[in-house]
């Protein structure tokens, strides 16, 4: 069948829109891909909802719905899982992780393998994973508690009285870091701190292990790994005292002023004490290697009682968020690093005074500054879960931003210590890469 010339003319230019169109939609799509989601280094679909997360030496422990699942942090992929109905998971530093119910405890290697399990005849609170496996836990029974020491069999060797009549240890990375604990991160050496003449000691096998440091108050102390940091103040002077395995390591001072109750928080690499006082922050910090102790006040400036003010230390820099704006400091000199005023058009309702802020939350190096604009971007790069919110990902010490992610409402965004963000939604879990511009 012949076609006319005015045909032919008509179907070429149908082809020339169509393929147009195509372009202008892939070219749509990617440019959306590229703005919200191309900074995913992988994605993976989760059946059940996991709020929290520990990662250590390229795993990621989370807890889903009665499930401990090891996943591989270079791609997600699942190694492990197993049934822990009611259970407790604390994750140590070599990346055993101690499985504890009210009447059992089981030790599993990195990879998920079983390699002992014992049955309890009461509820044990783990403190200390060795490099090896071995555990220590605190067991209290009436007004009194016991350290208990367990072997890399699973063979309980020691059981010794405590000094604390509770509960109580140092803060160690990521302690008071998620509202639920079902999964934790604890150190490789046990702790005991004596109420009475506030000091804290290490422990090894429930012996004394060196001599005891002196706190300010019994709670600022830190613990990474086999270190140990204690924070103590006198005549105006406050002193980072550390011990590593029972030996004194280093010892750090800087003038500070009166303290109060302090808050604490501890990195891989530093530790800060901070206080609120008026319109102003005093902190208190060092390195954990002790070259370098600060102390320093930041300011807040006027507030009324409704505004938001969030003071988030980070492992290089200081980061307060004081209602529409987020300010950066030293941790070495309280120098400010730079300042960033917030978009209202992200929308974070507190609470306590239905408030709408632009949202912002703080998670080891990283800033998620997150909202619910430009929504269309945001539904076509996701496009199944509704609202998607945008999180913008902004390295503490500089910021400038190093990635972008859609992702649900409610999702958990975790900083890593190398910068790279883990981030946790009902249905999804992302590792976003870290490439400051």
């Amino acid at each position: 069948m012949a076609v006319s010339p005015g045909a032919k003319k008509a179907l070429i230019a149908v082809g020339v829109l169509t393929v147009a169109g195509v372009l202008l939609v892939g070219i749509g799509h990617w440019r959306a891909h590229d703005l919200v989601a191309g900074d995913v280094v992988w994605h993976t679909e989760v059946d059940r909802a996991a709020g929290e997360a520990v990662v250590v030496r390229g795993r990621i422990y989370t807890y889903e719905d009665d499930q401990l699942m090891i996943r591989d942090l270079g791609t997600g992929k699942v190694i492990a899982e197993e049934l822990q109905d009611g259970n407790w998971a604390h994750v140590g530093d070599g990346g055993h992780v101690a499985t504890v119910g009210v009447e059992q405890i089981a030790m599993y290697d990195r990879n998920g393998k079983l390699a002992w399990q014992q049955a309890t005849d009461d509820l044990y609170h783990p403190i200390a994973i060795s490099l090896d496996g071995q555990l220590d836990a605190v067991v209290c029974e009436e007004k009194a508690c016991s350290t208990v020491h367990f072997d890399a069999s699973g063979q309980e060797t020691t059981r010794t009285p405590r000094l604390s009549p509770d509960l109580a240890t140092p803060v160690y990375v990521g302690s008071g870091t998620f509202e639920d604990t079902h999964v934790r991160r604890v150190p490789t050496i046990a702790t005991d701190i004596d109420p009475k003449t506030h000091s804290v000691r290490q422990l090894r096998d429930g012996k004394p292990l060196g001599a005891p440091i002196t706190l300010l108050d019994d709670h600022t102390a830190a613990q990474v790994g086999d270190l140990l940091v204690g924070v103590s103040r006198e005549n105006g002077t406050c002193t980072f005292t550390a011990t590593r395995a029972g030996t004194r390591a280093w010892t750090s001072t800087t003038p500070c002023p009166e303290l109060g109750f302090p808050e604490v928080d501890v990195f891989a690499d530093r530790i800060y004490l901070n206080s609120r006082s008026g319109d102003a922050y005093d902190i208190v910090t060092t390195d954990l290697e002790g070259r370098r102790a600060s102390s320093f006040r930041v300011s807040t400036g006027p507030i009324e009682e409704s505004d938001r003010t969030q003071l988030s230390p980070t492992p290089a820099a200081v980061v307060l968020t004081v209602t529409d704006q987020i300010s950066a400091y030293s941790p070495t000199t309280g120098k400010r690093l730079w300042t960033e005023d917030l978009n209202r058009a992200s929308h974070d309702v507190l609470e306590k005074t239905k408030k709408v802020y632009p949202g912002v939350e703080v998670s080891g190096p990283v800033i998620d500054r997150f909202g619910n604009d430009p929504r269309p971007v945001a539904q076509l790069a996701v496009g199944r879960d509704l609202p998607a919110y945008t999180h913008t990902f902004i390295d503490s010490e500089s910021g400038k931003e190093s990635a972008k992610l859609a992702a649900p409402y409610g999702s958990v965004a975790h900083g890593l210590e190398d910068g790279r963000v883990l981030v946790l939604g009902r249905d999804d879990v992302w590792l976003v890469s870290s490439d400051p511009e």
